[in-house]
C-alpha cells in the first residue's frame, strides 16, 4: 500500500485496559488486524516509540507513556474505547480520560463493554446486594451516595459521550478483556457512521 493510501485510511485510537494484560501485545495486534480488515488503521498505545532511559525516575517513565498516548490520540480520527469494568464497578480511569480527551478534541468515540450487567446492578453487587431507597425514588449505596437511575451500562458521562449506542456484550469472565465480539460491532458502527 502506498503512503498516500495509508494516509487516507481512517486512524482509530484503541483505548482500553488491555494494555495491562500479560499478553497485551497479542491482544493489541488482534485489534489492529480487525481494524485493517475494515480498511482502518488501529493505533494501539502499548509502548512509546522512544522509551524512557532505564534509569529514569518512575514519574518520568509514566510521563513518557502519557505523552505517547496523547500523541496517538492527536493523530487519530476517532476512538474505540473498551469500557469493560476494570478493578471495580466502572471503566478504567485511564480509558475514561482518553474518552474525555477525544470528545474535547471534537473527535467521535465509539465504545463497548464486555459486561452485560448495568451500572446499578454492579453497584448493588459491590454493596453486598444492599442499596437503600432514596426519597426521590432512586437508590443510595451504603455510604449514602446516589446510584445513577438511568439504566445505563456505564456512568452517564461515558455512556452519553459516544457517537453511537454503547455496545453491550456478555463475555465469559476469563475472556472479559480479550473477547473482540463487541469491538467488531463498534467497527461496524464506525463503518455505518461513515457510510462505507
Amino acid at each position: 500500500m502506498t503512503d498516500r493510501a495509508t494516509a487516507s485510511r481512517l486512524r482509530i485510537y484503541l483505548a482500553g485496559p488491555e494494555v495491562f494484560l500479560p499478553d497485551a501485545a497479542a491482544v493489541g495486534a488482534a485489534k489492529q488486524a480487525l481494524c485493517a480488515s475494515f480498511g482502518f488503521i488501529g493505533l494501539y498505545a502499548l509502548e512509546p516509540s522512544a522509551p524512557p532511559p532505564p534509569d529514569a525516575e518512575p514519574f518520568e517513565r509514566a510521563a513518557v507513556i502519557f505523552r505517547h498516548c496523547v500523541a496517538q490520540m492527536n493523530q487519530a480520527d476517532l476512538a474505540i474505547a473498551n469500557l469493560t469494568p476494570f478493578r471495580g464497578t466502572g471503566a478504567d480511569p485511564g480509558t475514561a480520560f482518553e474518552v474525555g480527551y477525544m470528545v474535547a478534541a471534537g473527535k467521535r468515540v465509539f465504545a463497548y463493554t464486555n459486561v452485560a450487567a448495568l451500572l446499578e446492578a454492579r453497584v448493588r453487587t459491590a454493596a453486598g446486594g444492599r442499596l437503600d431507597a432514596a426519597p426521590d425514588g432512586g437508590w443510595r449505596d451504603p455510604e449514602g451516595l446516589a446510584v445513577e437511575p438511568f439504566g445505563l451500562a456505564e456512568n452517564l458521562m461515558l455512556a452519553c459521550a459516544t457517537a453511537a449506542p454503547l455496545v453491550v456484550h456478555h463475555a465469559p469472565v476469563a475472556d472479559r478483556f480479550r473477547d473482540l465480539t463487541a469491538f467488531r460491532r463498534c467497527l461496524e458502527q464506525v463503518k455505518a457512521a461513515l457510510g462505507r
